[in-house]
């Protein structure tokens, strides 16, 4: 009961946002989706254990660890509400829109910039001679062993394009004008790239999720009554903007992936079972390592901070990675299965809430994700307002700092905070914030 109750308030809290603070659901549907949809297949795991994980080798679920995990998605929520409130998005400052339908300068060096980098990634991968998912290789073979820098690069910051694409669709509209198309063509060809270099949903949703970001401007100016009507449309362009059109969007981009996923685990992969092996991955594994910390929280009263924070730290495997995966895998795999998935190139999925209960003890982990959700959500918000107000520079450094964030309740990663740069991307954003909150005011 305890588990259908509480999956239920996630849900109510998501369809609050949705509904009423509809600029927060898709400012931050990178974050909303893979919790919610972890919610999900914990209920699955609640409900159904006891289950055998074949990736952790023990039995999960049969009883209610619903709650805890659901409480720090709605202190996400709850944060993303109070922070998206209409009487701040109230106080944006629109400045004055160029006379015209014609995209103005700024539209026209994105879009160069962005076109090349698309046809560069395509001319590499070309070049190289192998298309992974027309080869049948796997993603992670071809990476290491046939891919080149930039397509690496691309893999770690697509994010950074996927905002710059999504900006520069949505800033027309913000205008007076129309969506911008020709950016919509260039997040198409993208999908296209993920999809031939072997890729499946991760990186789909992923590149979606930042590319949908800030588009969330439209609906902040919307909510408080500052977004003009679009021109006239031809007939073309009604159908493309419209719901029918957004359905049938969704409709293939899930079939897309569908497809995918089955290719990858029959033809590259080989499973002697692929119906199991994804009931596995999509309802056991997000959730098995919540399952694991949560079924041990006991000894977490008499406290282990040092230990934990030792291992996140200063004795970690690998510094450079995700640390608090590398110590739950060690808490469940021992040294040398994790050292030895480590070397492959992989991790395992999951990692927020529980390094928080992993490290702080159940007394101080919910009050640890609520100041980790409060700058989480002003710095969305920062991003999203600077859309609005065409304070492009403020945007692109906003959301590049929120992507470390992002990584916690991704992942469960702490150690983004360790490095120099992250601090630097800080100082940075602090620096064009000033700025260009004064050129703003005084061009307006």
């Amino acid at each position: 009961m305890l588990t259908v109750l509480f999956a239920l308030a996630v849900l109510w809290g998501l369809r609050y946002l949705i509904r009423h603070r509809t600029a927060a659901a898709l400012a931050a549907t990178f974050l909303l989706f893979s919790l919610v949809t972890r919610t999900l297949s914990l209920v699955y795991v609640d409900l159904a254990g006891p289950l055998y994980s074949d990736q952790l080798g023990i039995v999960v679920g049969g009883a209610p660890s619903m709650p805890l995990f659901a409480t720090t998605i709605l202190l996400l929520m709850a944060a993303l509400a109070y922070i998206f409130r209409p009487t701040v998005l109230a106080q944006v400052r629109i400045p004055q829109r160029p006379a015209g339908l014609r995209p103005n300068v700024s539209e026209n060096v994105i879009f160069a910039f962005s076109a090349a980098f698309v046809v560069s990634v395509y001319s590499d991968m070309l070049g190289r001679g192998v298309v992974p998912l027309l080869s049948g290789m796997d993603r992670l073979e071809y990476n290491a062993t046939i891919a080149g820098p930039l397509h690496v690069w691309f893999g770690q910051m697509g994010f950074l394009l996927a905002g710059t694409l999504g900006a520069g669709f949505c800033m027309p509209r913000l205008q007076g004008r129309d969506f911008g198309s020709r950016f919509l063509a260039l997040y198409v060809l993208v999908l296209t790239y993920f999809a031939l270099t072997g890729n499946r949903f991760s990186a789909l949703y992923s590149f979606t999720s930042f590319f949908l970001l800030p588009l969330a401007a439209v609906p902040a100016m919307a909510s408080v009554g500052l977004l003009l009507p679009p021109p006239a449309r031809p007939l073309w362009r009604r159908f493309l903007y419209s719901k029918s059109a957004l359905f049938m969007a969704v409709g293939f981009g899930a079939l897309g992936i569908v497809i995918l996923l089955l290719h990858s685990v029959i033809n590259v992969r080989g499973y002697d079972n692929p119906v199991e092996q994804l009931m596995e991955r999509t309802l056991i594994q997000p959730v098995e390592l919540w399952w694991a910390t949560w079924d041990n929280l006991d000894r977490y009263w008499s406290g282990s901070f040092d230990e934990v924070w030792a291992e996140l730290f200063t004795k970690s495997l690998d510094p450079t990675g995700n640390t608090s995966m590398q110590l739950l895998m060690l808490k469940n795999l021992g040294q040398d299965r994790t050292q030895e998935l480590l070397d492959m190139g992989q991790q395992y999925t999951g990692g927020y809430p529980e390094i928080l209960f992993e490290l702080l003890g159940p007394l101080l982990a919910l009050p640890a994700a609520l100041a980790f959700s409060i700058p989480t959500a002003l710095l969305l918000r920062m991003s999203v307002l600077a859309v609005c107000e065409r304070r492009l520079l403020t945007a692109f450094m906003a959301l590049y700092v929120f992507y470390g964030f992002s990584l916690l309740f991704i992942g469960g990663m702490l150690n983004f905070l360790v490095p120099w740069t992250f601090w630097a991307k800080v100082s940075i954003l602090c620096l064009v914030y000033i700025v260009e909150r004064r050129l703003h005011a005084i061009g307006k």
